[in-house]
């Protein structure tokens, strides 16, 4: 049963154009994230914390990706435009207007019920979802901080529920996110290190809000789970250490002479956990944490696969 879902994955992405979407959508991120670049980077720019030289970089880039997939996705399913729109607007007014961690999510917890009711689930699943996508949508936020950390981990995130959808023989959800992995994964080529451009609470947001969303209406939550464990694992130790905070309060890793990062002290996260054993240059801590999720990833479509035997 395995194979032929996926053999009919395969023949039905090509029959129906979905590769075609998909790669225009990849393109497309690329050339609308260079945009934003040149249009945000002197009116709505941060600064490079983890740089010798505090260079300018463009922020809400996010925008770009939200205007992709709003170009796209309707061509595979427009029901799932909403939790990515909802999402993305609430990051750009929290980007601009900086909403309180509360407040952010109680309001994504009341949008899954109109997404719910537009998907057409029963009120049980609608409860998962609303504190699934309050949730998830918290943690792609707040696991950030380093050049492509956000982003990557998203995309590899997105990447292996697509493939739990293949592994299903869901040819909606797996089309889906892969739109979502090609969309992020343009926009992730000026977001690695070296940074051009940040994506801002309106690119990490609808990275957990979509994952939720697919998951909950596809039946994936266990393997949303185990996929998500990273983001877990920090979110738990900024609560335990520092509580509900924004993010902006966190106090930054420091910068050594020859360019390494290490901690001074202050609350615990997953990308400072791994500073304390070994200070280590940026780039070298997300994919270290990269790493981590490709391994989740890999543990979760084992778990699916058991299960589909089962």
């Amino acid at each position: 049963m395995i194979y032929e879902s996926v053999n009919l994955g395969i023949n039905t992405v090509f029959s129906k154009g979905y590769g075609l979407i998909i790669v225009l959508g990849f393109f497309t991120s690329i050339i609308l994230t260079k945009f934003m670049i040149n249009k945000m980077v002197n009116c709505k720019f941060g600064m490079d914390l983890h740089k010798k030289e505090k260079l300018k970089v463009a922020e809400m880039g996010g925008l770009a990706i939200l205007l992709t997939l709003s170009i796209f996705l309707p061509f595979i399913e427009a029901n799932l435009l909403l939790p990515l729109l909802i999402a993305g607007i609430l990051g750009i007014i929290d980007d601009i207007a900086k909403l309180s961690p509360k407040e952010k999510l109680l309001i994504l917890a009341l949008s899954a019920i109109p997404i719910g009711l537009l998907l057409g689930l029963s009120p049980l699943p609608i409860i998962l979802l609303m504190v699934g996508i309050s949730i998830c949508s918290n943690f792609t936020n707040m696991l950030a901080g380093f050049n492509g950390l956000e982003i990557g981990t998203g995309t590899l995130a997105s990447l292996f529920l697509a493939l739990i959808m293949f592994q299903n023989g869901d040819i909606v959800g797996f089309n889906s996110l892969m739109l979502f992995f090609a969309v992020y994964l343009g926009f992730l080529i000026y977001n690695k290190y070296p940074a051009k451009v940040f994506p801002g609470d309106t690119g990490t947001l609808p990275i957990g809000a979509f994952l939720a969303t697919v998951a909950v209406w596809k039946s994936a939550v266990l393997p949303l789970v185990i996929i998500m464990l990273p983001y877990i694992v920090d979110a738990g130790l900024k609560y335990y250490s520092a509580g509900i905070t924004k993010r902006e309060d966190h106090k930054p890793t420091q910068l050594r002479d020859d360019g390494k990062l290490y901690v001074g002290g202050g609350y615990l996260s997953l990308p400072r956990l791994i500073l304390m054993k070994k200070p280590m240059k940026e780039y070298n801590i997300v994919f270290a944490i990269w790493g981590l999720e490709m391994l989740c990833g890999i543990c979760a479509l084992l778990v699916n696969s058991t299960i589909k035997i089962i």
